[in-house]
């Protein structure tokens, strides 16, 4: 039974929904499958409303509420709630974080609806969400999508993994970036997406450039002043370690500051240092080069780290890379190319004349010369052309032997992976509720040895194979850990641990999996049976009756 004291029936013309919920999307598909459901059931939920001037205000059931319309009900059932601005934002988010559904640019919007008001911060969104903060950061950076990746994502044309890694980029890269998530090949009409770790690999290469390797110094304040230190600017990935947890070191954001700073520093080290000479490592137009600077083909570049492996000659000169690869770093470079030194020439010996043998002029050869040298060359031609053939037949019979090893060793690899996979299974399956001593001391060093792209390969497991998921791999994982059982939690935390050794290791390399498997899942015996020996009677041949014991016990019977 249910009690209804706890809310009202109100009637559908007073109730309107609010402008404040982060829900703005709803898929009229699932809308109606709803609308039915109510036809059928009913409203089994009532949804949560708010009295103001115009009525009711919605505050958690607006797709109930539309579905109830769909479905031309007159009236609903309402629980009644006293909120304030405020806290009304705070439930609608609240209750929208726990629907699976919810879309994460709406999710987002609803986080800065709340920031936007006093008392609010990241802290205080992560104790009323129950969300982690990396979970907010990442929601949060997704209102910096320009507006054409932000309808495309909202459009669901791109995922989520790929609107956080455009997020995350200044504005005028996003566009760049948006563009590289899709592929055309030559067999398709369309463009289609590609896997948000195509994208994530194309912004590495192109768009992330490594504040370690910088030729200036990233503590100078004054070499760009509108721009700052490198160290204190927010346009860097270690600016927010949490929203660029998978970037390896401190990579530059903003590649026009850098190479402003790159110039502005070789701007001050020629203007300090007018004697080094200046260097171009990549080809441009005559017209645009830097006066007087040499390309790198005219220059020999001394290794600063080994200088007993480069004596010092007369033409060693500073020089400073202006152009190219490197541009802003100072190397010592050798100007002279006939420097005995460094460009050692090499001592060529000219071969001796061949002794020149003094012959008569020839004579006229005969028909019969004529046709001898003739069938000569033709056996030898034959002899050439048998020759080609079975070094043709040697090299096709040694290329079906390579390829029957090679197709040999693959089934081999094949099968021993085939085993792998199920030992790892096998290991997840059979974990303990708790683990012993030595089983503990391996797990920690699985730990250890942890892949930072290990959490790709469990995501990969629960998203059973979805690659345009709007979940990212670490939503993935953590809402299977939230619907795992007690029992099952070691067995989690062995696929996690276990998800980057399963398969077939490298020569020389620890083989993890089998290490595993002998505390976790050892393998079996099989106890030979024993030969039993056969306990059968041997057969006696029965006594042959005479006719005087057959005729008594005929009598008998």
């Amino acid at each position: 039974m249910q009690d209804s004291s706890a809310f009202q029936f109100l009637a559908i013309d007073t109730i309107h929904e609010s402008t404040t919920n982060p829900r703005q999307t709803f898929e009229p598909c699932k809308l109606e499958e709803l609308a039915e459901s109510i036809r059928q059931h009913g409203l089994i939920q009532p949804i949560t409303v708010r009295p103001n001037a115009n009525g009711f205000e919605i505050v958690a059931g607006a797709r109930r509420f539309r579905a109830a319309q769909l479905a031309e009900l007159f009236s609903l059932p309402a629980r009644i709630v006293e909120l304030t601005n405020s806290r009304a934002i705070e439930w609608q988010l609240v209750e929208n974080s726990q629907r699976v559904d919810v879309h994460p640019y709406e999710e987002a919007q609803g986080f800065q609806r709340l920031l936007d008001l006093p008392g609010y911060d990241v802290t205080a969104l992560v104790e009323k969400s129950g969300k982690s903060a990396a979970h907010i950061y990442a929601r949060l950076s997704l209102l910096q999508l320009i507006p054409a990746v932000a309808e495309a994502f909202l459009r669901e044309r791109i995922t989520a993994s790929h609107a956080n890694l455009i997020a995350r980029l200044p504005q005028e890269h996003q566009q760049t970036a948006y563009d590289n998530c899709w592929r055309k090949d030559w067999s398709d009409k369309e463009a289609h997406l590609l896997p948000a770790k195509h994208l994530s690999a194309w912004i590495q290469t192109n768009l992330y450039l490594n504040l370690a390797e910088a030729p200036f110094d990233r503590e100078d304040a004054l070499l760009k002043p509108e721009a700052g230190a490198c160290v204190t600017c927010p346009r860097r990935s270690g600016h927010n370690t949490r929203l660029f947890h998978d970037v390896q070191g401190d990579q530059c954001l903003d590649a026009p500051c850098y190479q402003a700073k790159v110039t502005a520093h070789i701007d001050r080290q020629l203007a300090v240092r007018p004697e080094l000479v200046t260097i171009e490592t990549a080809y441009r137009a005559p017209k645009e080069r830097h006066p007087g600077a040499l390309q790198v083909n005219q220059t020999r570049e001394l290794a600063p780290e080994n200088p007993d492996a480069e004596p010092p000659c007369a033409s060693a000169k500073a020089a400073i890379i202006v152009f190219g690869k490197h541009a802003g770093r100072t190397v010592t470079v050798c100007l002279d190319n006939d420097c005995p030194v460094h460009h050692p020439q090499p001592v060529v010996e000219r071969p001796a004349d061949p002794p020149r043998v003094m012959t008569s002029a020839p004579e006229q050869e005969t028909d019969e010369e004529a046709a001898q040298r003739q069938a000569e060359h033709e056996k030898r031609v034959a002899e050439y052309e048998a020759e080609q053939k079975r070094k043709e037949e040697e090299r096709k019979a040694e290329w079906e032997r390579q390829q029957k090893k090679y197709e040999a060793e693959q089934a081999r690899r094949d099968k021993q992976q085939k085993a792998r996979n199920a030992t790892f299974e096998r290991i997840v399956e059979q974990a303990p509720a708790t683990f012993s001593a030595a089983q503990l001391r391996v797990f920690l060093r699985l730990l250890v040895h942890l892949d930072y792209s290990f959490l790709e390969n469990v995501a990969a497991h629960f998203a059973n194979g979805d690659e345009n998921t709007q979940q990212s791999d670490e939503e993935i994982v953590l809402t299977a850990l939230e619907g795992t059982a007690n029992e099952k939690l070691t067995g989690l935390a062995l696929r996690i641990v276990l998800s980057d050794h399963f398969g077939i290791p490298h020569e020389n390399q620890p083989d993890f999996l089998t290490e595993a498997e002998q505390v976790f899942s050892p393998k079996k015996v099989k106890a030979e049976k024993p030969k039993v020996t056969s306990s059968k009677k041997p057969k006696v041949p029965a006594a042959k009756s005479s006719p005087k014991r057959t005729a008594s016990l005929r009598k008998a019977a």
